[in-house]
């Protein structure tokens, strides 16, 4: 009876074990993208007034977005183009255009950004901040444009 004790002990310890190791080795499911609006914001247009951008997932598992904020004048504005690859939760690639203009920086004239850029979430935020915020104008001017979750 001890022996026979001994080994269903022996299989539970075993069983836990494996079980634990599979849960271990198992990979996390990748981010999802929420499809649909999400708020965009350029600081010099608005904190309180975003504009909207429309993300659509793609066949190859990529992201659309297409989206714009206007301030009230139509002056200043932020224009998104492109589209979107998830790398985590926390991190977005962008390939595409933005667009953005302020009538008090870069001698009022747009600053376009062609190419390939990153977007994160840090800390606690609740959006992905384009990581090469520098304005064309130079001089340590930086916009911040935001993807809110």
């Amino acid at each position: 009876m001890q022996k026979i004790k001994r080994l269903l002990f022996l299989c539970v310890i075993l069983m836990g074990s494996i079980a634990t190791y599979a849960q271990q080795t198992k990979e996390p499911a990748p981010f999802v993208l929420r499809e649909g609006k999400h708020n965009l914001t350029l600081q010099w247009v608005s904190w309180n007034q975003p504009g909207k951008a429309v993300i659509k997932k793609k066949k190859d598992g990529t992201y659309s977005i297409q989206g714009e904020q206007r301030g009230a004048d139509n002056a200043g504005f932020v224009t998104i183009d492109g589209v979107l690859k998830v790398v985590s939760a926390k991190e977005l690639e962008f390939e595409g255009t933005i667009r953005t203009k302020d009538n008090s920086i870069n001698g009022g004239e747009v600053c376009e950004k062609k190419g390939t850029y990153h977007f994160l979430a840090k800390g606690a935020r609740k959006y992905w901040r384009l990581q090469e915020m520098e304005n064309c104008e130079g001089n340590n001017v930086v916009d911040y444009v935001d993807i809110f979750f």
